[in-house]
């Protein structure tokens, strides 16, 4: 009975994580960007100008670091020259030469160009990320009055020493949440099994606690070394936040592994293990791609954090395991009995982690790929690919282990040794794989993502005196564009015709106003040619003069759009996947929510039965209750109690 009990909490607690997730889907979340990666330029990649542009800008999807930003100008077969005075432009307008504190927030690199001649020349730059420290590069093309290709696209390769020491931090969280619930799990199936599988599970999540908090400041050191950046500077700043979150993780879970090995019921341990994975994994989590962004989405964090959660524990039981019992059965210390009941006990633990693993990783996808062909044609894509591949087939050694171990005959008695060191395999090449994702850009690079269709102009209106102006701009980005501007008399009857229109364009400070007289179209509509030169804000005046009647003038501000990179050729699909796997996630949720209550119902109801029929069985007594001894006592005959008086 208190088996049945632990298994329908157990089961109960499974279904309300599931739930939180599920409901975690269905709420809005903001956009969250992962990586930074080149979303615009001007000049953009291919483009033709009439003239010698005078300034670079390269706009990027997060927040940049400036000390390590390079960025060179090359011609032909000449040497690139490296562009000095690099500057940083946020959002809001601000402009640093010495760079913008860490505010995680899309910035712009601009840098001033020296006179160029007509001709064909790259750009070359390269950036590291002040949200994950990853860095990025990249090339593109412009011509000055010559007409040039856009570059092919290309994909930093992730780094193998990074790689690796991500792999180390993952494996070593697995060993440690893994060998807490391996030692559960053989206490609850085979509490015979004695100490000395505790104590294997026990040296399995110290050493992982342990390497992890290790592998961690090596990797913080490796990002470090390369970049130039001072080791204060970089903690003082959000990433040091975070990765204080996970290092205080991994030392809670250090405490929590030790004090375990002695006082495994003490609630100190249960708790810092509790805090301990909560941290680590949040930490985790934002310091990867879900942290990345201006408003970092609580959704994405918590799911990215329940995924590692789920999974780690999921491969690092699995793994231990498998190095602890069918080690023990090989050498004699356990029977195979109590291999088979700690790997059923097993069953119900493994299934509420891969099914948390499955329903997030399915969320956590819609904004690490942008489209099919992004998928199949990245790096990042391909490695995505090759994890669910080998899910899978940890799924299908699952299953045939799990029909195995519940089936009759000869063959469910035996061990499935292979099987299940097969599995735990499969098991950490899927960590070996999240941590080569982990280290590389996702793939949403603009080139590979069909852009939602925009408005080709922008128009505002308003009321300056007497008159009713509105203005629009068409095309809105870098480059030759006309101002329409239409002008009506608010007042009846109207003091007097218009007789000129000139529109002026006030850019950034120290650059010349454009005048441009407009020319009448029709119908109170006028028309100016404008040459919008960088995107960004500026100011547009529109100055009216009618007869007999001073000038009016009306100012709107204006922001230019950026110039997007051009989208390669559709191999398969460039349509945006985000919102088909947000979907697919939210219905995965559902279905596994049905799951989960059709399994806790049929148990609850396999338990009726029994409970019913033992109020029958008790009220019949006992053999050796005190109203059967009544029973046997008044059916003896009644042969009187001898006295002392009698002869």
């Amino acid at each position: 009975m208190a088996t049945g009990r632990r298994t329908s909490v157990r089961l109960r607690l499974a279904a309300a994580a599931l739930l939180a997730v599920t409901a975690g889907l269905v709420l809005p979340s903001g956009a969250a960007q992962a990586h930074a990666f080149l979303a615009s330029s001007n000049p953009g990649d291919g483009q033709v100008l009439p003239v010698a542009p005078r300034q670079l800008t390269l706009e990027f999807s997060e927040h940049v670091e400036l000390a390590s930003t390079r960025i060179e100008l090359s011609r032909g077969s000449e040497a690139p020259v490296a562009l000095t005075g690099l500057r940083l432009v946020t959002s809001g307008g601000g402009d640093s030469a010495a760079g913008v504190e860490d505010t995680e927030e899309p910035v712009q690199v601009a840098a001033a160009l020296p006179p160029l001649e007509r001709g064909t020349y790259r750009i070359s730059w390269e950036t590291l990320s002040s949200d994950d420290l990853h860095r990025t590069s990249g090339d593109l093309v412009f011509g000055v009055q010559e007409a040039v290709a856009a570059t092919a696209f290309s994909e930093p390769a992730p780094r193998p020493e990074e790689a690796a020491m991500r792999w180390a931090v993952l494996l070593g969280l697995a060993l440690c949440l893994g060998g807490r619930l391996a030692r559960w799990v053989l206490g609850r199936a085979r509490p015979a099994a004695g100490p000395w599988a505790a104590a294997g599970c026990d040296r399995y999540a110290v050493w992982g606690a342990v390497g992890a908090s290790l592998a961690s400041v090596a990797l913080l050191v490796d990002q470090l070394a390369p970049t130039g950046l001072r080791l204060d500077g970089l903690l003082a700043g959000g990433y040091g936040l975070r990765w204080a979150v996970r290092g205080a993780g991994l030392l809670l879970l250090v405490g929590a592994t030790w004090t375990g090995r002695t006082r495994p019921s003490q609630t100190t341990s249960r708790g810092l293990l509790a805090a301990g994975t909560g941290l680590a994994c949040v930490g985790t989590a934002l310091l990867g791609h879900s942290g990345a962004g201006a408003a970092v989405s609580p959704t994405r964090v918590v799911a990215t954090a329940a995924h590692l959660a789920g999974g780690l524990t999921w491969a690092g039981a699995l793994a231990v395991l498998s190095a602890v019992v069918v080690r023990g059965h090989r050498a004699g210390r356990l029977s195979g009995a109590d291999v088979r009941a700690a790997l059923r006990a097993f069953g119900i633990p493994a299934a509420a982690c891969v099914s948390v693993v499955a329903v997030t990783g399915l969320y956590l996808s819609s904004q690490v790929v942008g489209s099919v062909d992004a998928l199949v044609l990245t790096v990042y894509g391909r490695t995505l690919l090759l994890k669910v591949v080998a899910a899978g087939l940890a799924g299908v050694l699952a299953l045939a282990n799990t029909v195995r171990l519940h089936g009759r005959g000869s063959r469910a008695r035996q061990v499935p040794a292979r099987a299940v060191l097969a599995e735990a395999g499969v098991a950490l090449t899927i960590l070996a794989l999240t941590a080569v994702l982990t280290s590389g850009q996702p793939a949403l690079e603009p080139q590979l993502v069909r852009p939602p269709a925009q408005p080709s102009s922008v128009a505002v209106d308003q009321q300056v005196g007497d008159l009713q102006e509105a203005l629009a701009v068409r095309p809105n980005r870098p480059g030759p564009a006309v101002a329409l501007v239409d002008v009506f008399d608010a007042r009846r009857p109207s003091p007097g015709p218009v007789r000129s229109v000139e529109v002026s364009l006030v850019g950034p400070t120290g650059q010349p106003p454009q005048r441009v007289a407009a020319q009448p179209i029709g119908g109170g509509r006028w028309s100016a040619p404008l040459d919008l030169r960088d995107p960004g804000r500026l100011r547009l005046e529109v100055t009216v003069r009618r007869a007999g009647m001073g000038a009016t003038t009306a100012t709107f501000p204006w922001t230019v759009g950026r110039v997007p990179l051009p989208t390669r050729p559709t191999t398969l699909s460039t349509a945006p996947l985000g919102p088909a796997l947000v979907d697919a996630a939210a219905g995965a949720a559902l279905l596994v929510l049905l799951a989960w209550s059709v399994l806790l119902w049929r148990r609850r109801a396999a338990r009726g039965p029994a409970r019913v029929s033992r109020p029958a069985a008790a009220a019949a007594p006992s053999p050796t209750s005190p109203a059967r001894d009544a029973e046997l006592v008044g059916a003896l005959p009644d042969r009187g109690v001898p006295t002392g008086t009698g002869r």
